[in-house]
């Protein structure tokens, strides 16, 4: 892979999807023009440099859905969405489901940890953290 896409693609994941560049800065930043940038981009990851962040972005978003503790509106707005009715969209044109279909669903989910090796009083505890 060429390594001025490689380094395009790990500022990216360092930075969530959340790149505050132009595409032309971004053509300057490793000496091409902004088509050039787009083409090799698409060419060398078999995506769009549009579709890439947006992926990453949600990738994020679905993260932040599962610790369960943030609002959506300000997992919005901590994916660069400013308005929220456009991150629905977008996240579910990802993942296919809405962000909050998502947290109902990881809400839901057993717990996958092994507990053939806890005692019964701390199963309690894991199962009803109020005891």
């Amino acid at each position: 892979m060429d390594v001025r896409i490689r380094i395009l693609l790990r500022i990216i994941e360092e930075r969530h999807g959340m790149l505050q560049m132009s595409s032309q800065q971004i053509g300057s930043l490793f000496g091409l023009g902004e088509a050039r940038v787009y083409r090799l981009f698409s060419a060398q990851v078999g995506k769009t440099l549009r579709r890439h962040l947006l992926e990453v972005r949600m990738r994020r978003a679905a993260e932040l859905l599962t610790d369960g503790v943030l609002p959506t509106k300000t997992i919005a707005s901590n994916c660069g969405y400013s308005i929220v009715n456009n991150f629905y969209r977008d996240f579910k044109a990802v993942h296919g489901i809405s962000p909050m279909q998502m947290r109902r669903m990881l809400m839901n989910a057993p717990l996958l940890i092994d507990r053939s090796h806890i005692s019964q009083s701390h199963k309690l505890s894991l199962e009803h953290p109020w005891l």
